[in-house]
């Protein structure tokens, strides 16, 4: 990531995301049907990215996949994921990395690249667009990945926080940005009393059909598109899941 860019995410997630992020070992029953259905061949290389304490690492892993990889941004977490990978004498690895600048992997390394858990939504908008074209380039032809993203249609609450937000950043001389809304909670269960504050981190809600347009100009074609509560009764309504081959 470039010194002049800083990531107010990765330092919330390491002040007030940790115990969530790491101690997790529940996978959602659409991410489950998802990575079943896309990730077929157990001899391809695996990437996950956002991999925190690596539960979904772990569960690729017991599809039968051998050589599997996941990064984060947070040093901690990797920390923790290495150790508890160690411990179940897993094949799993896990790796510092940045999306937005993969220079710990080759181009065209991997078979198959997970990125849900909405993991490029919380980069900063000005390296969004990069972290896709890194995601591009570090996948191999004929690869899958499988993304999620917020979809900001999914709250109906989403437009008026929208311009709440945004009055306040103009009041204040800050930058305003439509699609991008400060975090309601901490540890997913804490509600965040900050929110209205300055400088506040951000996460990008998209909207279906930019999102589609802008992964098609990276060069990927979409193979599925849907919301993971149409892909299993009890999935999550804000998670836009885009499937994509290269």
């Amino acid at each position: 990531m470039s010194d002049k860019v800083t990531n107010l995410n990765k330092d919330f997630y390491a002040e007030h995301m940790m115990d969530s992020t790491i101690y997790r070992q529940d996978v959602w029953p659409e991410e489950r049907l998802m990575l079943q259905k896309y990730l077929t061949d157990t001899k391809g290389s695996v990437v996950e990215a956002g991999a925190g304490g690596g539960r979904l690492t772990f569960f690729i892993e017991q599809l039968g996949f051998e050589n599997v990889t996941g990064f984060d941004i947070v040093p901690e977490m990797m920390e923790f994921a290495q150790k508890e990978s160690d411990k179940r004498s897993s094949k799993a690895k896990f790796k510092t990395g940045d999306a937005s600048n993969l220079t710990i992997f080759e181009d065209e390394t991997f078979d198959y690249l997970v990125y849900i858990q909405q993991v490029l939504c919380f980069v900063p908008k000005e390296l969004f667009h990069t972290s896709i074209e890194e995601t591009y380039r570090v996948a191999k032809k004929g690869s899958t990945t499988l993304f999620t993203f917020l979809d900001y249609d999914s709250r109906i609450y989403n437009p008026i926080l929208s311009r709440i937000i945004n009055f306040l950043r103009k009041m204040r001389g800050e930058e305003a940005s439509k699609y991008h809304l400060p975090w309601l909670k901490l540890n997913d269960t804490q509600f965040n009393w900050k929110l209205f504050a300055k400088n506040q981190p951000s996460v990008y809600w998209v909207r279906r059909n930019a999102i589609l347009k802008e992964l098609e100009q990276v060069g990927f074609s979409i193979v599925e598109v849907e919301n993971g509560n149409k892909i299993h009764k009890d999935g999550n309504k804000g998670a836009l899941y885009v499937v994509c081959k290269k």
